[in-house]
This record gives structure tokens, sequence and C-alpha cells, in this order.
């Protein structure tokens, strides 16, 4: 019976309308962007909580809670009703990688945890930026793509700032 599933599924989709193809690649593009932007804000704000309890100098400390309160605030917030919009649900989970970004964050000595955080939120906010700003030029209108277009500008702000808390 498993042998003739893939058949089953080819002869499917061969009858289903062409009109539809389109809106599966289309949710799965937004269901791609959501989930990887999910996971890369999660990352930011989990590595903020760590920097908040860890961190020795009051500007890490103080960086953490900006961070803290945007990804908490207006930025989360705002991603998931963006992505419940899309008629998507919003995935809480952290990519592998960045499971082990955190861990290495959380293992880090005192005098690396400051440059390791700073360099770790750099190339998340880099991440987030170029994710947003490729899926504003290729992504379908709607939710998600008025919520990039509406988030890019504080993520840049966070993304200068955590650069120059880097090269202390």
């Amino acid at each position: 019976m498993y042998r003739s599933l893939p058949g089953i599924l080819i002869l499917v989709l061969l009858f289903l309308p062409a009109d539809l193809a389109p809106a599966f690649a289309q949710q799965d593009e937004k269901r791609m962007f959501a989930d990887r932007l999910t996971s890369l804000s999660n990352f930011v704000l989990k590595s903020a909580e760590v920097a908040a309890s860890r961190g020795q100098e009051e500007f890490v400390k103080t960086f953490a809670q900006t961070v803290t309160d945007q990804m908490r605030q207006g930025f989360g917030v705002e991603l998931v009703e963006a992505i419940r919009q899309e008629g998507l649900d919003p995935s809480p989970e952290l990519s592998q990688e960045y499971q082990n970004k955190l861990q290495a964050l959380e293992t880090a000595t005192e005098e690396q945890f400051s440059n390791a955080y700073f360099s770790a939120q750099v190339l998340a906010l880099e991440s987030m930026i170029q994710l947003i700003e490729e899926y504003q030029q290729t992504g379908q209108d709607g939710a998600l793509k008025a919520f990039a277009a509406n988030h890019l500008g504080g993520l840049r702000t966070l993304y200068i700032r955590a650069q120059e808390f880097s090269v202390r």
C-alpha cells in the first residue's frame, strides 16, 4: 500500500486546478519567512535575556533591556499578529543553529561574554535585516510584508548600536 502512495499523490496533483500551485508556493514562501524571522527574533530575545543576567558592564545590561523590550512588545507582538493574519501559526522554536549559538553564549567565560554577546547580536540582526529586505522585494503583499516594512528601521538601529558596542 505504501508503495502506491507516491503514485496516488502524483495523480491527485495532476487533477488539482492549476491556479492552486502558485497559492501553495506563496504559502510556503510566507511560512519559510515567518519561521526564519521568528527563530532569529527568538534568538535575539533569548540572548538578550542571558546578557541581562550575565553581563558585567552596564552598557551590556542596558542594551539587553532595550532589545528585550522591543522584542517582547512591538516587534514580537506585531510579528505574531502578522503571521496569524497570513493564516499561519507562529513557531516559537529556535532553529538548531541558533540553539547552538545560544548555548555557546551561555557557556562563554566572563572575559569573553560581552564580545560574544554583541557579535551574536550583530550577526542575528544582520540576518534579520537581510531576510526582511529580500522579502520586501520578492514576498507577496500582505500582513507579513507590511510588518517587514514597519520594522526594518528599528532593526537597523539596533544593528548599528550592537556594532558600536562590539568594537569596544
